[in-house]
């Protein structure tokens, strides 16, 4: 699923923390923890070891923490872009 010549972005998520993926990131692997996303309306959990090809969609994904255990999950784009977004400034993202 997901390619070597992709970027990918590691991002960590602490118990109440909410992530909004920009939609050119679709496909989401699940390093520790456990994952709530939501996108177009469906939910859809991960743990660690899972992942996942998210729909394509006009709207964006919403990740939140299920458990007390941070989440650190790996994100892939095709696109040669950064994340960016009102949350990253709260966030440990490692590139």
């Amino acid at each position: 699923m997901f390619e070597r010549n992709s970027q990918f972005t590691v991002i960590k998520l602490e118990n109440n923390q909410v992530f909004r993926l920009p939609k050119a990131y679709r496909d989401v692997q699940v390093l520790s923890g456990t994952a709530w996303i939501t996108v177009d309306k469906q939910d859809i959990i991960l743990r660690t070891g899972d992942k996942v090809s998210l729909p394509s969609s006009n709207n964006f994904a919403v990740i939140s923490v299920l458990t007390k255990v941070p989440l650190i999950l790996e994100v892939l784009t095709d696109e040669r872009k950064p994340i960016t977004n009102q949350f990253t400034d709260r966030l440990t993202v490692v590139r």
